[in-house]
């Protein structure tokens, strides 16, 4: 089941997004600089101004559970918005949520012009779901993130075609 989050899923989404990070980039990026920056980016304060900003859709499973979300901007005065984040429990990835979230992300943005999405070079995993989901690539970038040199991707998902005048 897909459903919108409220500041009554914010624990459940910090504790995602902190094993979500630790699996992700644990082998990359030190532990207490992922702490830190889940502590500061998922507090329960910025979590319930991203609930207000933006749209924050859960994934829950059979057994009730909260394993995993997706948020996105809303549409701008361009027609763009951005998937600013996509995590699930280690425990399922791969188990269909993450098309579920994204299904359910696009139908709401149908009258956008396009979305983008920015992955890390080495979320293999990420760059193939969103090639796979008709995302295409824009442009790779170097960029810090919490004084760490990554490499960053931008991908693109073209929805409305722009008219012709």
């Amino acid at each position: 089941m897909i459903r919108k989050m409220t500041v009554d899923d914010i624990k459940d989404v910090q504790q995602i997004a902190l094993t979500s990070w630790q699996y992700m980039f644990g082998e990359y990026i030190p532990e207490e600089v992922i702490q830190s920056f889940i502590e500061r980016t998922y507090s329960d304060l910025m979590l319930k101004k991203q609930i207000e900003k933006t749209t924050v859709l859960l994934a829950i499973d059979s057994q009730e559970q909260t394993v995993g979300y997706l948020s996105y901007t809303p549409i701008d005065v361009d027609g763009e918005s951005e998937v600013t984040a996509l995590h699930m429990l280690p425990s399922h990835l791969n188990c269909g949520y993450e098309e579920l979230l994204l299904t359910e992300a696009l139908q709401s943005l149908s009258t956008a012009q396009n979305v983008d999405v920015y992955v890390d070079e080495r979320s293999r995993d990420l760059q193939e779901f969103y090639s796979k989901n008709g995302f295409v690539l824009v442009e790779s970038f170097q960029e810090e993130f919490e004084g760490i040199p990554v490499e960053t991707i931008h991908y693109s998902l073209p929805i409305k075609q722009h008219a012709h005048s």
